[in-house]
């Protein structure tokens, strides 16, 4: 099963291909593949995931932003599993889930990231909200 952080699944709803390096794309698509488009069960966690491994962020405890992305991550989890953050789920489950945040709830966890000001992330949330799919190549 694959560990994921929390925040990660968001970040599926605005992934387009794009990353910091060769590396890092080709990793995130590979796990994209598998858990978005293949709906693999992950157990959500707060910490450095399969994701992190060719960030450039990564160190070697955690991440350069790992107390602001820490905080979506436990946002996260409190909002698909309460308090029970040893939680597994499929992302259809979870998503089903996400598309009750509000779009101002999306925004505050969402908006200060780099990769936000591309507008897919949003799009991506919206289209999640409508009932759509934000899957690479649609």
């Amino acid at each position: 099963m694959i560990k994921l952080r929390a925040h990660h699944l968001l970040c599926f709803l605005g992934f387009r291909g794009y990353g910091y390096n060769k590396g890092f794309v080709d990793n995130f698509m590979r796990v994209y593949q598998k858990v978005y488009i293949n709906n693999q069960r992950v157990k959500i966690i707060s910490s450095p995931d399969v994701i992190c491994k060719n960030c450039p962020n990564k160190k070697t405890e955690g991440c350069l932003q790992e107390e602001k992305v820490k905080k979506k991550d436990q946002f996260l989890i409190e909002y698909l599993f309460g308090l029970n953050i040893n939680g597994t789920i499929s992302p259809k489950e979870a998503y089903q889930y996400l598309a009750k945040m509000s779009i101002e709830e999306f925004e505050r966890l969402c908006s200060r990231c780099e990769w936000y000001s591309y507008g897919f992330c949003r799009q991506g949330f919206l289209n999640l909200k409508n009932g759509g799919d934000n899957k690479v190549g649609d």
